[in-house]
């Protein structure tokens, strides 16, 4: 069998069909070492954020106050967050027109290599005895391009907590695929850097339809509230513009 394909490569004359496929192998053979080399982290090239830090107090129609902190649901089981994450934040916001209360929820892992993964709110809330229902990707349109967002239902007994979250990866916001985010990791990977996650989560204990309305409204604000150099430690480089659909 290896006389059959050492004939077929080293043929005088390969057909280009042939000819490209050995050029694809080669390619990926020399990607392949280019990712196998990162070592350092991208924290290198943007700083060490600190996200509580980066708060602000109030914005808009919101608050922020201790309410409603005690409910967060922690990313995963507290003896894992030292290993995944570097940093975790809770905070609320109260709504001053109407009183209600969202949950922000912040975990930050400078390290996103294979054994150090976010993770995702379907995963920590039903390894929390929660119900989780079918989740969507929405697209929050922004000054910065069209968001990509994921929105949950969840519930516990008579509890019902739907959430709103994004993932950045690296200099990219990648919720809506995992291909998203293995393309956001080679991207810096062919750079030389291990990159790293940032995932945002916005929640409220309610029963009211409008809750993801309330959430995606509530986001949009937030990052209007930050500073240039703050909203790209949060959503990346510029994302591209929204499409405009007919």
């Amino acid at each position: 069998m290896s006389q059959v394909l050492n004939a077929w490569v080293a043929s005088p004359v390969l057909p280009r069909r042939r000819f490209m496929l050995v050029v694809g192998l080669m390619l990926l053979a020399l990607l392949a070492g280019k990712l196998a080399q990162p070592n350092r982290l991208w924290t290198e090239a943007i700083g060490s954020p600190v996200y509580a830090s980066m708060l602000p107090d109030h914005f808009g129609d919101w608050q922020r106050s201790d309410l409603g902190v005690h409910a967060v649901v922690n990313p995963v089981q507290s003896e894992m967050l030292e290993r995944i994450y570097s940093e975790t934040v809770a905070a609320s916001y109260v709504q001053k027109s109407t009183g209600r209360v969202l949950i922000l929820s912040i975990a930050y892992g400078r390290n996103q290599s294979s054994d150090t993964q976010l993770h995702t709110p379907e995963m920590c809330y039903g390894s929390q005895g929660f119900k989780v229902g079918e989740s969507r990707v929405a697209h929050l349109s922004t000054p910065w391009g069209s968001l990509p967002v994921r929105q949950v239902p969840t519930t516990l007994g008579s509890r019902s907590e739907p959430l709103t979250y994004f993932v950045r990866n690296s200099r990219r916001v990648t919720t809506d695929s995992s291909l998203s985010r293995n393309l956001a990791r080679m991207e810096v990977a062919l750079r030389g850097y291990i990159g790293d996650g940032l995932l945002v989560r916005v929640s409220e204990i309610t029963a009211r339809d409008d809750a993801f309305a309330l959430q995606s409204g509530f986001l949009g604000e937030f990052l209007a509230a930050l500073t240039p150099a703050q909203r790209e430690l949060y959503i990346g480089a510029s994302l591209p513009p929204a499409q405009t659909r007919p």
